[in-house]
């Protein structure tokens, strides 16, 4: 992976986790109007996306 290919990867990540802070606001709102189903779906999904990128910053820490 050369230094184009991290940095492309860097910036896919930064836009996954905007999109996931974005997912959190949606959880707050939903536990705020006592909608606790749909919130505990949107915690699960973006938790298991925050460990999608776990392992992609792993893979990067080792590349470089």
């Amino acid at each position: 992976m050369d230094i184009n290919e991290i940095n492309n990867e860097l910036d896919n990540l930064i836009r996954e986790l905007n999109t996931l802070v974005k997912s959190l606001a949606n959880s707050r709102e939903l536990i705020a109007e006592d909608n606790f189903k749909r919130a505990t779906n949107y915690l699960s999904e973006t938790e298991i996306a925050l460990q999608a990128i776990a392992g992609k910053v792993s893979k990067i820490k080792l590349l470089i």
